[in-house]
């Protein structure tokens, strides 16, 4: 499935969250937290400027990034979890 988002909106899906300790151990749904970085999935074109034309976000599919959790608009399709934020909302890109 492939997503287009609009203006200066960021699809992410969340990095997967552990659900086990290292020794095996389980961790209930109420200990663990949503994470707070994301692969982009799908970035839109950026805000359009006076002129309409859209202002680059400088992110893009594939880019891991830390965001505002409570800026996050919740979207599930085929049983698959997505964020929805605006770009502004994205604190930094993740490089490993």
């Amino acid at each position: 499935m492939s997503f287009n988002a609009l203006n200066d909106k960021v699809i992410l899906q969340l990095a997967k969250v552990e659900e086990t300790t290292q020794s095996g151990l389980f961790i209930p749904d109420t200990a663990t937290q949503m994470p707070d970085i994301g692969t982009v999935v799908a970035v839109g074109p950026g805000r359009p400027d006076f002129h309409g034309n859209p202002i680059p976000t400088g992110i893009k599919v594939g880019d891991r990034v830390m965001f505002q959790q409570r800026a996050a608009q919740k979207i599930e399709i085929d049983e698959q979890e997505y964020l929805v934020f605006l770009v502004e909302h994205i604190l930094a890109i993740v490089e490993e």
